[in-house]
């Protein structure tokens, strides 16, 4: 599989932040964010842009930061495009959506996921510090 180039705008933005999120599609993104379908393509076509209340609605469903989907969505108006912070992958959204305290998944089998993966990131969490220090 050969990596696509983005398609310009904030429309290949989100495209590319909805796929990175591993939703299927649009719509699916969309019910996840509480936001109408019909407007999130109007996004992706570059029809329209969100608004900032929208951009706080969206912004944690696709594990971005606030300032990030500004920038996107606004450049002509924030000064144009700055480099952007390093997208966290997909399985740190997911995660704290599943450890979240609003989360479906019963409170047992979130304190014992936190545990296992306490456990595992333990010998990294050395390593990081580490780096840091240095």
């Amino acid at each position: 599989m050969t990596p696509s180039t983005p398609e310009p705008g904030f429309g290949g933005y989100l495209k590319e932040a909805i796929q990175a999120a591993r939703f299927p599609t649009p719509t699916h993104f969309a019910r996840a964010a509480g936001t109408d379908p019909s407007v999130v393509l109007r996004w992706l076509s570059g029809e329209q842009r969100p608004t900032i209340r929208s951009i706080e609605r969206i912004a944690p469903v696709l594990g971005r930061s606030i300032p990030e989907i500004v920038v996107a969505a606004y450049p002509d108006r924030v000064g144009g495009p700055t480099a952007a912070p390093p997208v966290a992958h997909p399985l740190v959204h997911e995660l704290s959506r599943i450890l979240a305290p609003d989360s479906p998944v019963p409170e047992p089998d979130r304190a014992a996921l936190e545990s296992v993966l306490n456990r595992m990131l333990e010998p990294y969490r050395k390593v990081l510090r580490r780096r840091r220090s240095a």
